[in-house]
């Protein structure tokens, strides 16, 4: 008899998982990064998929994302705006803007299986509420870059330029074969760091080059 997964199972697991140290905010926006919602997905279910619909544009320019979450014989799908950051619909997205907008409407997609559920608690509430309800859902706190290492030892920073100069001395040279485990081991922290920076800016492009290293891109 083939085993399939329920919709309870998991939801029983991934809304267990505490993302609270794990959430961001950028002015009104609570979220979470979607290189470490993926990489916690992939810890618990590493057979699931996701796809993206054509986005949807309405005779004002603005842009609808549609995605689909598969866990096993499990399938869930959500929309997404492409938004600014007062949470108001932009008319004519660029295709970096599309592109964000996709990856939050995975996580989204993955909210819907439990994983981070309830920093969307309000969404549907005037704006003036939203701010009020995620404060009480979500303790923001500053965020932290965690850097495993490969004796055990756990390397913190407050802030990403402090973070590169410990992906320096411990990912310096591609290659050592200890640098390369701890490289696969921090893969997932190192693309948080890569999401918490912009685009074009030297610190995006250093994290970047850092990954080209070890991965060949």
């Amino acid at each position: 008899m083939k085993y399939e997964l329920t919709f309870g199972q998991v939801w029983n697991t991934l809304s267990n998982v505490n993302v609270n140290e794990r959430a961001e905010k950028k002015m009104n926006l609570t979220y979470l990064s979607w290189a470490w919602a993926w990489g916690t997905l992939m810890e618990h279910y590493p057979f699931a998929t996701y796809k993206f619909d054509e986005e949807a544009t309405s005779s004002n320019g603005t842009v609808m994302t549609n995605c689909t979450l598969t866990i096993g014989n499990l399938e869930r799908s959500m929309f997404l705006p492409v938004m600014d950051y007062k949470n108001n619909s932009i008319a004519n997205p660029t295709s970096r803007q599309v592109s964000d907008t996709r990856m939050r409407c995975l996580v989204k997609c993955m909210a819907m299986f439990g994983l981070g559920h309830y920093i969307y608690a309000g969404e549907e509430l005037p704006d003036s509420k939203v701010d009020e309800a995620e404060a009480k859902v979500i303790p923001v706190k500053e965020a932290k870059f965690k850097f495993e290492k490969t004796g055990g030892e756990t390397a913190d920073a407050d802030n990403i330029e402090d973070y590169l100069l410990i992906l320096a001395s411990n990912l310096g040279d591609p290659t050592n074969v200890l640098h390369k485990k701890a490289y696969a081991s921090n893969r997932d922290n190192v693309l948080v760091a890569l999401e918490s920076t912009n685009m074009g800016d030297k610190n995006h492009a250093r994290i970047e080059k850092l990954i080209s290293l070890y991965e060949g891109e």
